[in-house]
């Protein structure tokens, strides 16, 4: 009843003052989450630390060299670099300030494309994207997802003016986007394929042949710029092993579902339902062939719309699946913004007064429903390593000893870390600025690599000292032996990675069965939620058995 109410009172109002009204107020909510998030992400976990530190090496040769540690060709570390300094010197403060800047360029886009794509005011696109969270925290993080996800936009904008007149000023615009969106995320590619193959098929349709090889070429263009990262691209393939687990139906659509269905779990199945009827709303109206008037670009922006969704979606799976890489939900934003895009095109497509209003209605409900549990979403921290790190350097004395499981951790654990205890990774590696995967590989290559680590733990304990532990082991049933992995083990699915974590936190959590006599967690002050992904918990190990 009330939404048939408020349809009812808004068809008595110009559809374009609903419009403009329902996305202005739209817009100053979502600018205030990305102001939430700046304000409450505090310090940088440990994939923004792992950036941050590519980016601000000594020298761009050592820069270079160190991408296929990271997931993003060299632009976004250039324009890191040049924000941070060499050495760095910025604030997490000022870097959060700078990854919220980057957040509302994406809304800009958003709007922009409103202009280019011919819809005037965005409204589905705008809520969909804009007030997502996970859009919003990994967008604004220090990684290259946000402007990977702005250029993305506006090469779609951008294209489409290309398709829709042909101009040298258009085709430079739409060249020099291409070009930028597969430099800051690699498979921006990926979507790019999808917007050309589109692009070509409504001038094919309107025998626009020449347009049709200038659309083609400056898709080329865009993944001839990528040459120069084979090399980068071939290093990755001998350790991504480490990263890899089979991508199952279930698993997908969990990590899918984590994203579209951010804050509000039953969120998914809005977005599914639009999908549907987005499809069906651009199928119904391909095969009536509804007239227009002359000039009118209407019927094929709609077909533009619906090729690029359909195309994208099938190519942005199949690259996951081929990818093969445990995903997570920041690996789903891109496709978000994406079929975002597609959905406002393909709704605006139909210009009654009553599809107006009801994309109003549409955009002011979701707006209240979700506005609220995304700005409680948003006030958690995306690590606590910092409070962790502050803990451990007023308690953990010299002579102690800190163990981090796992290795990972240590990279945002050494930039917080100013303490006079020694502290190690499991496994023991020499490099941890980054994700160094090829020093654990070589870890697993080893025919002893904890034997070190374990050493040091029996010294601590013996000379009464305490292990501090940041994060978690694996304890072993009584009776039993941990496992035991050859150098090199073939597991079943694979030579995967998290044969050999589990591994070593259950060989460490065996030592600490059999040789410590205390174990308790320590409290770690804190008034705020943390990201699930680097919340750690901190224990006191002592006494020698």
């Amino acid at each position: 009843m009330l939404l048939k109410l408020m349809i009812e009172t808004f068809k008595k109002i110009p559809a374009a003052k609903v419009a403009g009204g329902i996305a202005l107020l739209s817009t100053l909510l979502v600018v205030y989450l990305h102001i939430v998030f700046g304000m409450h992400a505090g310090a940088l976990w440990r994939d923004e630390v792992n950036s941050l530190e590519i980016a601000t090496m000594r020298t761009f040769t050592e820069m270079w060299s160190n991408l296929c540690f990271d997931s993003f060709p060299a632009l976004f570390f250039v324009l890191l670099r040049l924000v941070a300094g060499v050495p760095a010197t910025v604030s997490d403060a000022a870097l959060r300030v700078f990854g919220v800047s980057i957040g509302l360029l994406i809304l800009g886009v958003i709007w922009l494309n409103a202009r280019w794509l011919g819809y005037r005011i965005p409204l589905v696109s705008l809520v969909l994207v804009g007030l997502n969270p996970m859009v919003i925290r990994y967008g604004d993080s220090i990684r290259a997802y946000g402007l990977g996800i702005a250029l993305m936009l506006l090469t779609f904008g951008a294209m489409w003016r290309l398709v829709e007149s042909f101009t040298p000023k258009r085709a430079a615009v739409a060249t020099l986007a291409t070009v930028l969106s597969v430099q800051y995320l690699y498979y921006n590619a990926i979507l790019l394929f999808a917007i050309c193959i589109s692009a070509a098929i409504v001038t094919l349709r309107r025998g626009a042949f020449k347009q049709t090889v200038m659309v083609l070429l400056v898709g080329a263009l865009a993944a001839a710029s990528l040459a120069p990262y084979l090399g980068t691209i071939r290093r990755v393939q001998l350790w991504n092993f480490i990263w890899k687990a089979p991508l199952t139906p279930a698993e997908f659509w969990k990590k899918l579902s984590e994203t579209l269905g951010s804050p509000l779990s039953f969120m998914v199945w809005i977005w599914v339902a639009l999908l549907v009827l987005a499809m069906m709303i651009g199928l119904w109206a391909i095969w009536r062939r509804i007239p227009v008037e002359a000039g009118d670009r209407s019927d094929e922006r709609l077909l533009f719309a619906l090729l690029a969704l359909l195309i994208g979606t099938a190519g942005y799976v199949a690259f996951l699946k081929i990818l093969g890489y445990l995903t997570q939900p920041w690996y789903y934003i891109l496709f978000v913004a994406y079929a975002g895009t597609c959905l406002e095109m393909l709704f605006a497509s139909l210009r009654t007064h009553s599809a107006w209003i009801a994309r109003s209605v549409f955009a002011f409900v979701f707006a209240a429903i979700t506005f609220f549990p995304g700005w409680r979403t948003l006030q958690a921290r995306q690590t606590n390593v910092d409070l962790v790190a502050a803990r451990l350097a007023s308690v953990a004395a010299e002579g102690d000893l800190i163990i981090i499981n796992t290795w990972n951790y240590g990279i945002s654990f050494r930039r917080y870390y100013h303490g006079s205890a020694e502290w190690l990774t499991i496994p023991p590696l020499e490099d941890l600025r980054t994700h160094r995967v090829d020093l654990v590989k070589n870890q697993m290559m080893s025919a002893a690599p904890l034997a070190p680590v374990l050493q040091k733990m029996e010294d601590t304990l013996r000379s009464g000292h305490t292990i501090w532990l940041v994060g978690t082991l694996d304890f072993v049933p009584k009776g039993t032996t941990p496992n035991q992995l050859p150098p090199g083990y073939d597991g079943p699915n694979g030579w995967v990675g998290g044969n050999f974590f589990r591994a070593w936190a259950e060989q460490t959590g065996f030592f600490v069965q059999q040789h410590s006599s205390q174990f308790e967690r320590v409290r770690i002050p804190n008034t705020e939620p943390v990201v699930v992904y680097e919340n750690l918990p901190v224990s006191a190990i002592r006494g020698w058995r």
